[in-house]
């Protein structure tokens, strides 16, 4: 407004100057018809000077008021940034900013087997997935399951992983154990060709989950690849007071016996696309802690193989899938005073096992039907307890038929023969279907 003001008062006084000029030159247009006295030209004269000193003053003024304006502007910014503080940027993950996924699968299965009740099945198993950063990232897998009048829920795996860089990852937590390739790659019921798993992985041979600390990774040698990982966890527990179980390992325990802690890994080389070859072991001291069994150590080792190869003469893929495992515990002797009604009992821990599985599947057949059907064979065997005196040995032969309705939704029939040592055979009826998201 105050702009507004001086720029009317300007054009005011200009106005107001054209109209003193004018009267002025006719004046001395008209000297030749009458004449102006010398005191009314002094006045003229004067008004005029005063006229041209105010609206110089206004053209000052005018000129000073945006200087100001600018200078109460930059001292208004500088008064923010001393009164504000600088803003920060923070350097942890922000609510907002991380990623979560939901992945998982579930399934529902009956299962027909002599020598037992039929019985249906039924298990969801959600995996939480969850980036805090993008070098930082955090896994969890739950498995929930019907049981009796009521609902198990129990925690799978939990791990948090740190990439370093390209060839090394960092992890602590619970985790699949490396050496076990069966439960770290294939476990999940939409990947697993069979309804059910093979035996030795299973059955206290190798362990299937780990707590503790871990670095895995992989590197490439020339035109072929290498993969890694090992690991320092608790280690398994010894049993001791079971005839039927004298000299095996329970891996079913998280938590250690002692202050030895087992170390283990695998190595895995891929010398042609499709094939991978492997190596794991884990040795440990399983006995309690304060015992005679302190000293004993237990060795585990497998090798694993997987070939993935599409055939144009077999106008399909194949999968062959093998893995097999000793497990050796040192001597013992398990109740040396005969306390527990069957010792003393002098014994080396020597268990092994593993299984072969192919598969066919036609996708290269125009026909949706067919080309959605794969056949699956599948030999697994388990030796016998240590002791003599528990499980036998256990040979299975297992043909199978799934039905693919979509990339990762599967519906599976399989037939078993096992046949345990002495025992009579466990022959088996398998239908499943299910689905992974």
């Amino acid at each position: 407004m105050k702009k507004i003001r001086h720029y009317y008062l300007a054009a005011v006084i200009q106005s107001a100057l054209l109209a003193v000029a004018s009267p002025v030159a006719r004046a001395q247009d008209a000297t030749t018809d009458g004449y102006v006295t010398r005191k009314e030209y002094e006045e003229l004269k004067a008004q005029m000077l005063a006229m041209k000193k105010e609206l110089d003053a206004i053209k000052k003024e005018k000129g000073a008021i945006p200087k100001q304006e600018s200078a109460e502007g930059q001292a208004i910014v500088d008064m923010h940034k001393e009164v504000a503080p600088p803003v920060v940027e923070p350097e942890g993950p922000m609510l907002g900013t991380t990623k979560f996924y939901l992945a998982g699968w579930a399934e529902g299965m009956f299962e027909a087997r002599n020598g037992s009740v039929s019985t249906f099945s039924a298990s969801f198993n959600p995996i939480f997935l969850w980036e805090l950063s993008p070098k930082l990232l955090f896994e969890s897998r739950l498995e929930i399951e019907p049981s009796g009048s009521g609902t198990n829920v129990n925690l799978v795996y939990a791990q948090l992983t740190y990439l370093l860089n390209d060839y090394i990852t960092l992890g602590v937590g619970e985790f699949f154990s490396p050496s076990n390739v069966f439960v770290e790659r294939f476990e999940a019921q939409w990947i697993n060709k069979l309804p059910d798993r093979p035996l030795a992985v299973y059955h206290g041979i190798l362990p299937n989950i780990s707590v503790g600390a871990e670095v895995r990774g992989g590197f490439p040698i020339g035109p072929t690849r290498a993969n890694y990982a090992l690991y320092v966890s608790n280690g398994p527990t010894l049993n001791t007071f079971d005839p039927r179980t004298a000299g095996t390992l329970d891996f079913s325990s998280y938590t250690d016996n002692n202050d030895d802690k087992a170390i283990g890994g695998r190595v895995g080389f891929l010398p042609i696309p499709g094939v991978e070859v492997g190596y794991g072991f884990e040795t440990a001291k399983p006995g309690f802690q304060g015992t005679t069994f302190a000293h004993v150590r237990s060795l585990l080792q497998s090798v694993d193989l997987e070939v993935t190869r599409d055939s144009d003469l077999l106008k399909g893929r194949i999968d062959l899938y093998a893995q097999y495992a000793w497990s050796k515990v040192d001597h013992a002797v398990y109740d040396p005073d005969g306390s527990l009604g069957f010792g003393p009992l002098s014994l080396t821990g020597k268990r092994d096992g593993g299984y072969a599985l192919v598969a066919y599947r036609p996708t290269k057949i125009d026909i949706d039907f067919i080309r959605n059907l794969e056949m699956i064979f599948r030999w697994d065997h388990l030796s016998r307890a240590p002791s003599g005196l528990g499980a036998p040995e256990e040979e299975r032969w297992t043909l199978g038929l799934d039905y693919w309705l979509s990339p990762s939704t599967v519906v599976k029939a399989a037939y078993e023969w096992d046949n345990p040592r002495g025992e009579r055979n466990r022959n088996a009826l398998l239908l499943q279907a299910a689905m992974g998201f």
